[in-house]
């Protein structure tokens, strides 16, 4: 096994193991907190281990079919079913992470965003301002737009892979 396959399937173990602790934790099998005013919902803790869990899995069953290291394609003489389980862990990833984007753009609540600038020795700083709450909402926003056209073009480009449309 090259090297490079060993480092993706470690750093797929590390994804995992990030993605465990808030999984665990949002099934109520690890001890948390009780919900305190203002917290996120319990999903945000979920979405974001269920991405970093399946992040992992990528990441190893890459390392262990041998990806591009450069396009981190599978080989072509990849089977099939291999093929097929990469796509389907990989997909809910940029979906999950379009949700909690769009959540902390859109959700209820309050956000606390800090924002800040520097240039050499001076800087600019804005705390937890009205301003700076609209200015992360709006940031997030940018970014939630962008993640829902991500999820959509990755729809696109895998319907197109396994669907290939019949040349006449």
């Amino acid at each position: 096994m090259q090297t490079a396959n060993k480092i993706h399937i470690a750093m797929g173990l590390v994804g995992m193991a990030v993605g465990t602790i808030p999984l665990l934790a949002w099934l109520g099998i690890l001890p948390t907190r009780p919900p305190a005013p203002g917290d996120a919902p319990a999903w945000i803790g979920g979405a974001i281990g269920l991405a970093f869990f399946l992040a992992g899995v990528v990441a190893m069953l890459r390392g262990v079919a041998g990806a591009s290291d450069s396009t981190g394609e599978l080989p072509v003489t990849a089977p099939r079913a291999l093929r097929a389980a990469n796509s389907l862990l990989a997909m809910p990833i940029p979906v999950l992470l379009a949700l909690l984007f769009t959540w902390v753009a859109l959700g209820p609540g309050e956000r606390h965003f800090s924002i800040g600038a520097s240039n050499g020795g001076s800087a600019i700083a804005m705390g937890h301002s009205a301003g700076g709450d609209t200015i992360g909402r709006i940031a997030f926003g940018f970014g939630a737009v962008l993640g829902w056209i991500i999820v959509g073009s990755m729809l696109v480009s895998l319907a197109r892979r396994w669907f290939p449309r019949q040349r006449s």
